[in-house]
């Protein structure tokens, strides 16, 4: 049996790399030999992690010489601009230190490694005779990373054994750099794969909103959108999940008692799905996704779909059998789609049908097929 090594930065927060690092761990670890390296130190981990998995935690403060120097920045360049930038470079680099070491005694142990972000996956790039047996697994719109970890660490991909991105966007991107690059979407996994289908009748007359409360995501066209509806006060706007935009919304429900929006913070990976169930509609107005995981979660809970068709993830799922894609930006349209569906049943109907029928292409065991064949080469 071969043996696997996941890297990532945590497993002890809420988060979409957690939960299909979680769901993919999960399905192979009955036919590989796994362990999973976390690097923040907390041992308590958010999501049910299979008994057959091993986990090593590290604290990615132990490196003495780089928490020094934060500590040092901290007490004496505490006016310096962009101090936190220069700050999270120190943490990484202890990160490397800290990662190095680790590796040198214990790299023997495994067959293939899995970075899961791309700070991580630079490191190893540079790590002779550590490269060739990491996979980067990419979760992230490829052009982040500023000019460091893009420009100047990017290219060293080229030392990895392969690269797996998560939107086709990413193909002549990865492909360039090293040419054992594959395209494998995220699994879904439970509870959403097990959904039957849900009726329209069934269903609460609800537009859902689920990501994080930030800036990026829009929140505040989202609400203007919402605002611009023509419909009595019959539709909700539900929208879950925390953030820095919390306080803006709430803010905006205090000097709007009748807006009919409902905030839920945090929820449960269960609870969210019950708000898919529950919901005709899912919404998404960001700036920019890795993949759009929210949207193929309510295809399987058989919800109507509007998103902006932002870089990277919605144009790979969203299409005329499951809802709408926007020119980002473009509230009017974004508005005039919506109150569609608001107003035409029988459409709102055949996309509530057709979107659950389309979301069983994303079902797991072609994805876990990928995964198999890769990490058996």
């Amino acid at each position: 049996m071969k043996r696997l090594l996941f890297i990532t930065y945590s497993l002890g927060k809420k988060g979409g790399v957690q939960s299909v690092l979680t769901n993919l761990m999960n399905e192979l670890c009955s036919r590989f030999d796994i362990t999973v390296l976390c690097l923040d130190g907390n041992e308590k981990f958010i999501f049910h992690l299979d008994p057959m998995i091993k986990s090593v935690v590290l604290n990615s403060f132990g490196d003495i010489k780089s928490f020094r120097a934060m500590v040092f920045m901290d007490k004496y360049f505490s006016w310096l601009p962009k101090k936190e930038n220069f700050k999270n470079y120190i943490y990484q680099y202890g990160v490397y230190c800290l990662l190095k070491k680790w590796l040198k005694n214990n790299q023997q142990n495994y067959d293939t490694i899995i970075t899961c972000r791309y700070t991580l996956s630079s490191m190893l790039s540079t790590m002779k005779g550590i490269n060739n047996k990491t996979l980067a697994w990419e979760h992230i719109n490829y052009k982040i990373g500023g000019f460091f970890w893009f420009t100047i660490m990017r290219p060293y991909y080229k030392n990895l054994k392969g690269i797996v991105y998560i939107n086709k966007e990413s193909k002549e991107h990865y492909k360039k750099i090293n040419p054992n690059s594959i395209l494998i979407t995220n699994i879904i996994g439970e509870p959403y794969e097990s959904m039957p289908y849900v009726s329209l009748e069934k269903k609460d007359n609800l537009i859902l909103f689920v990501g994080r409360l930030h800036p990026e995501k829009n929140i505040k066209q989202i609400v203007e959108i919402y605002s611009n509806l023509s419909h009595s006060g019959s539709w909700k706007l539900v929208i879950v999940g925390e953030g820095v935009e919390k306080k803006f919304l709430e803010n905006y429900i205090k000097d709007h008692p009748n807006c009919n929006i409902e905030i839920t913070g945090n929820k449960t990976k269960d609870e969210v799905c019950e708000y898919m169930k529950n919901s005709k509609i899912q919404i998404l107005a960001s700036e920019t996704e890795a993949f759009g995981l929210v949207l193929v979660e309510s295809m399987f809970c058989s919800n109507a779909l509007i998103s902006y068709d932002c870089e990277f993830g919605p144009a790979s799922i969203i299409n005329e059998n499951n809802g709408f894609l926007i020119k980002p930006h473009d509230k009017k349209d974004f508005t005039e789609k919506l109150q569609l569906l608001i107003d035409n049943e029988n459409l709102l109907k055949k996309l509530n049908i057709s979107s659950y029928h389309e979301s069983q292409k994303w079902k797991k065991d072609n994805i876990l097929n990928l995964w198999e064949k890769l990490l058996n080469k």
